[in-house]
Formats: structure tokens, C-alpha cells, sequence
């Protein structure tokens, strides 16, 4: 390696702090218990309240429909592979959406119904995070940035999709969900699986 090289590998395994900015507030504490709507993870509305500090940190979001929450899944050691689990043995985690990660960080596009840049407090739904979750950043949805309509996935997610989340009934955590989008060739949905 050269210099340049050996230095950019160095700092890549050099440890990150990171600070959450809030915390969410479910009905769920177990992520079992989640029920998957046909059209999202979850149609269920849950709160995330800011610290204090962050609460400024919500003026202007006004007129945005959608927010994207990042989220750390501090759960994520007490996941295990559900027996006859869809994921083909050759796919690796960078491949699927499973918390299990060297870095658990969520990500998920929820709907904003409600917020207050004076307490902090905002009202989401689709957020795809148990009670207690750690908070780490906020961003606007841009869908004009943020979607891609030919996006697609592989064979194995969209038969499963179409199987168990686009096409059946709504049910909870148990059958873990793998990518987005619900065939390949089809449009992926606004809302990403996080923590599972």
C-alpha cells in the first residue's frame, strides 16, 4: 500500500463517537411485536422526542410530507436468524437489511404528522424502531433525491415480498424482511426496513 493508502486504512478503523440526538417513543418494546402493514413496515405512529438542545433543529420542516430518521438499533445483539429464514446462504449482511451489522445504524422514510420545535416532540408513522430506540439524525425526504423508480432487487427479496409483505397479510417481526421494492423491474417503496 502506499502512504495515502495505509493512512485512509488507518483512520477507517479508528472508533467513531456518536451522540443521539433523541429517543423513540412506541408501544412496542420487543421487535417481535411489530406489525407489518401491506404498504410499509409498519402503519402503526409512534413518537420521537429530541433533547432538548435538538429541539430548535425542527424549524422549517413545514411542507415536508416525509422525514427520513437514522436511528441506532441498540437491540440488535438479541436478533437471531429466524429458522427457515428466506436469505440464500451465499448473501452476506451488506446484502440484506438484517440489524446484525458491524455498525447497527436504522434508517427509515417515515410519514411527519405531527412536530413542535418548541418541545421537541415530533408524531411519525412507518418508523420501524422499538420503544427506547437512540435517535442519531433527522434529514427531509426529497423525493426528487430520494427515490429512484427503477430501482430493483434481486429474485430471492421479491419472491419473498410478494410472498409474505407486498401480497399477504399484515404480521409482526418474525418473518424478517430483506431489501426493497416488491419485484425487480418494480418500483422499491419510500420506506426502507431498518432494524430487521
Amino acid at each position: 500500500m502506499t502512504d495515502t493508502t495505509e493512512s485512509v486504512a488507518r483512520k477507517t478503523e479508528a472508533a467513531y463517537s456518536v451522540r443521539a440526538i433523541g429517543y423513540v417513543q412506541s408501544s412496542y418494546s420487543n421487535p417481535d411485536d411489530v406489525v407489518h402493514a401491506h404498504d410499509r413496515w409498519t402503519g402503526d405512529t409512534s413518537r420521537i422526542r429530541l433533547l432538548p438542545r435538538h429541539a430548535g433543529g425542527l424549524r422549517g420542516l413545514e411542507g415536508y410530507s416525509h422525514v427520513i430518521v437514522l436511528f441506532w438499533v441498540h437491540r440488535a445483539r438479541q436478533w437471531k436468524m429466524p429458522r427457515g429464514h428466506h436469505k440464500p446462504p451465499h448473501v452476506k449482511v451488506f446484502a440484506t437489511r438484517m440489524p446484525v451489522r458491524p455498525n447497527p445504524i436504522g434508517l427509515s422514510v417515515v410519514e411527519l404528522l405531527e412536530f413542535s420545535a418548541e418541545t421537541g416532540e415530533m408524531v411519525v408513522r412507518g418508523l420501524d424502531a422499538v420503544d427506547g430506540t437512540p435517535v442519531l439524525d433527522l434529514k427531509p425526504y426529497i423525493a426528487n433525491f430520494d427515490s429512484l423508480p427503477d430501482a430493483t432487487v434481486p429474485e430471492w427479496v421479491a419472491k419473498h415480498l410478494n410472498s409474505h409483505f407486498h401480497a399477504g397479510p399484515a404480521h409482526g417481526h418474525s418473518r424478517t424482511h430483506d431489501g426493497d421494492g416488491d419485484r425487480p423491474g418494480r418500483r422499491a417503496p419510500q420506506s426502507g426496513m431498518n432494524s430487521v
